[in-house]
């Protein structure tokens, strides 16, 4: 079955870290229960649903939201806060995010990327059509060699990396800016598996365009005034897959949680809203879990690490969204 991978995920540092999977201590569910809609507004009648609801950035659609319901959480310091964000903050190649040899990331600032390299093979590097290097900086500078160069020309010209380590079972951290970003690359040597081409898609910044066309426009929105959410406690460390039926029109395009509630962005126009299911595990018992449709968010009122969203009169489409590198959901 052909699986959709819609994942984006966020951090705001650039240390590395603990790679420990924060999946292992989450139980796999064993039923998944309907989710109560405390409105009644449709995903799909947006028509009536102001711009500002419907802004892309996690940190403006956040700040729009009500947070008086907002619980005291345990702040993590010195090096267990830095252990805890770059766990968070590791991102690792996914086979539904490949297209032949290519890895494509998304690209999320603050994001710490993996990747894996090998002795006597070259990992390819690319950055997007337009974008030009501005600086690399590595912490091992002797076993690893990285050299510069580029494919087109004019605004089809990209530029590349391309990396080589002299020896297996070593890693390191390399810092790439850009004329558009910064990248945080985790560089780890094994004895032959190694990535062929890494590149990165820019989801958030097309989106932003598509919705409010020039710069200009962005300015005047709401985007700008999101100073108040604390963007480091979003955790954007989610996956869709589409478990059953073909692709629906309402495939999630961002799944996030605050550490109180769940977000899950669907697509700007979907014709149908699909329901709701949330994961029960077998300690916790089936939970009446509520949600509200707010744009094209479903707002859940929980943080929540299983859930698929259904439609069809017998549910011939499913698409499971689950936390993390966890695959036991279904």
């Amino acid at each position: 079955m052909k699986k959709l991978i819609a994942v984006l995920m966020i951090s705001t540092v650039g240390l590395y870290g603990c790679t420990t999977n924060p999946t292992a201590d989450i139980a796999a569910p064993v039923s998944y229960t309907p989710a109560v809609q405390t409105t009644q507004q449709s995903v799909a009648s947006q028509t009536n649903v102001s711009s500002e609801a419907l802004v892309t950035s996690p940190a403006a659609f956040l700040a729009q939201q009500t947070t008086s319901d907002v619980k005291a959480q345990k702040i993590l310091t010195g090096v267990a806060a830095v252990k805890e964000a770059n766990k968070k903050a590791l991102k690792q190649p996914d086979s539904n995010a490949y297209q032949n040899g290519i890895m494509t990331y998304d690209f999320v600032p603050g994001a710490l990327y993996k990747i894996y390299c090998a002795p006597l093979n070259v990992t390819d590097i690319q950055f997007q059509p337009g974008e030009t290097l501005v600086s690399v900086a590595a912490g091992d500078t002797l076993r690893w060699q990285v050299s510069k160069t580029y494919s087109g020309s004019g605004e089809a010209r990209r530029e590349h990396l391309m990396v080589k380590p002299t020896d297996s079972n070593i890693q390191d951290s390399v810092v790439v800016t850009t004329s558009q970003h910064a990248y945080h690359l985790m560089m780890y040597s094994t004895n032959s598996v190694y990535m062929a081409t890494v590149r990165w898609r820019y989801p958030g910044e097309t989106d932003l365009a598509q919705n409010f066309g020039e710069e200009g426009d962005v300015a005047s929105n709401s985007v700008i005034n999101a100073g108040g959410v604390n963007v480091s406690q979003m955790d954007f460390n989610y996956r869709a897959d589409i478990l059953q039926g073909s692709r629906p029109d309402w495939v999630p395009t961002m799944i996030f949680n605050d550490g109180h509630k769940t977000y899950i962005q669907l697509p700007d126009n979907v014709q149908d809203s699909p329901t709701l299911f949330v994961g029960s595990d077998a300690t916790g018992g089936e939970q009446v879990v509520n949600y509200r449709i707010v744009g094209n968010y479903y707002i859940v009122d929980r943080v929540v690490y299983y859930a698929q969203l259904r439609s069809g009169q017998t549910n011939s489409t499913i698409v499971q969204i689950s936390y993390g590198d966890n695959s036991n959901a279904r």
